[in-house]
């Protein structure tokens, strides 16, 4: 598969959206300055086969959220737990093919990118609202990705304080927002490669260990249904965390030799994601039950039987994790400003000189680093983050969003359990997108 390479200045059209944007720079698909170009169609000339679809479609689920699962069936309980996961599970799944459906109800099998499944529901105002949600949820992104890594360093090195890792941070991730796209890209797959060790590793210590506290055989003591209920909506946002990637879809849709395998692909996708989760969330709160920190890994630092070549290794993955993520989820977000500033007809006389180009992006892309990791300081803690997330930004882009269009598209054409089945999901995902948002961000100690 061949990435469409950026270089740091390249001029964008002024048509070019945020949305269209994230689709093009996270999942291969040519950019629409490049749809006129006589190389366009040879760069896109190798599809991926199903087997490769799979395994991209993996890749964009699977991520950090999967740090925090523990927590969430803490604070859940395994009945209210296993609810939430499966309807998580089952809502996205199912919007992940009704996103397709709505893609390709003007232009059959012709694809396009989830803004324009916006543009093809409510016109240009459906793609201007997700161009800004967009955006809200990559500096939501970001700031995770910052949290990320300073919480990794001070793992590593405890003497730091939380200034210290941040600026560390700043440090190290501001020169990855200048790297080419294409390099990104594949770098990005070191995330997938290190939760599924980080699962091998948690299951490895677990059976490791004879007694309690981190041990598979003698179990911490665990709940069905949680004696207090009062973090319950947080559990909303960090489980659907891990399921979100429905930006990217359609992108993969595009990108398949066999489209038609679309709705197969996505199942198979999900057996596989759902595996992955439900053991790294099992596995960890039969471990550590009331105890299970924000971070799984924060856990196995605190077992000294452990083995800490292993513990380190998985600490060191959960570094380089948002080291290897961070310049390709940032793209789009720097892109966007640049498209506004870079393409204003005010700017364009004091813009004619490339160095004043190149001096502005450098200037900008390390001020909205530097921003994000300001809000880092300020929400320090991952759990929050990763369930505000998941509750304002991944059931919205996730299952609402595709829902509604789905219902304005198809109104008259839905059977009548369709039309149930539809307003079931919507209407409770709007209560988990409301009251997790809502915990996500009012003080609470866990």
């Amino acid at each position: 598969m061949h990435h469409t390479a950026y270089s740091s200045f390249e001029p964008l059209s002024r048509h070019t959206t945020v949305a269209s944007i994230i689709s093009q720079q996270l999942c291969l698909v040519p950019s629409t300055t490049d749809q006129k170009h006589p190389h366009s169609e040879m760069r896109c000339a190798d599809k991926s086969n199903f087997v490769q679809s799979v395994f991209n479609a993996v890749n964009v689920l699977v991520g950090v959220g999967i740090l925090a699962l523990p927590l969430s069936l803490r604070l859940a309980g395994w009945l209210y737990g296993s609810l939430i996961f499966a309807f998580c599970c089952f809502a996205t799944n199912y919007t992940a093919k009704v996103i397709i459906k709505c893609l390709n109800v003007n232009k059959p099998d012709s694809g396009g990118t989830y803004g324009d499944m916006g543009q093809v529901a409510f016109g240009d105002k459906g793609r201007t609202l997700i161009s800004t949600v967009f955006v809200i949820e990559l500096i939501t992104i970001g700031v995770a990705m910052i949290v990320l890594l300073g919480d990794g360093i001070q793992s590593l090195f405890p003497e730091l304080d939380l200034i210290r890792t941040r600026v560390l941070s700043l440090c190290i991730l501001t020169p990855t927002v200048f790297l080419p796209i294409k390099k990104l890209a594949y770098t990005s797959l070191i995330g997938i490669i290190g939760c599924v060790s980080l699962v091998i590793i948690v299951l490895y210590d677990g059976l490791s260990k004879e007694q309690r506290p981190g041990s598979l055989f003698d179990p911490m003591d665990t709940e069905i249904v949680p004696n207090d209920i009062s973090n319950l909506p947080l559990s909303f946002g960090l489980i659907m965390s891990g399921f979100a990637g429905h930006a990217v879809f359609p992108s993969i849709y595009r990108d398949m030799e066999n489209p038609k395998k679309y709705n197969h692909m996505v199942n198979i996708t999900y057996q596989i994601t759902a595996v992955i989760y439900s053991l790294m969330a099992i596995v960890g709160y039969l471990m550590f039950g009331q105890e299970a920190l924000q971070e799984i890994t924060q856990n196995l630092a605190l077992i000294d039987e452990y083995s800490q070549v292993l513990n380190r290794f998985a600490i060191w993955l959960l570094v380089l994790t948002p080291i290897a993520k961070y310049g390709l989820m940032m793209q789009p977000l720097n892109m966007s400003w640049e498209l506004v500033l870079l393409n204003n007809p005010r700017f364009e006389p004091w813009l004619g000189v490339n160095w004043r180009k190149n001096a502005l992006t450098i200037v900008g892309r390390s001020f909205v680093t530097a921003v994000l990791v300001y809000i880092a300081l300020v929400f320090p803690g991952f759990d929050k983050v990763m369930s505000l997330l998941g509750a304002l930004f991944s059931f919205t882009i996730s299952i609402i969003f595709p829902l509604i269009c789905h219902l304005q598209l198809f109104k008259e054409k839905l059977s009548i359990s369709e039309t149930l089945l539809n307003w079931f999901l919507l209407t409770v995902s709007i209560l988990m997108a409301v009251f997790g948002t809502i915990w996500s961000i009012r003080p609470s100690e866990l």
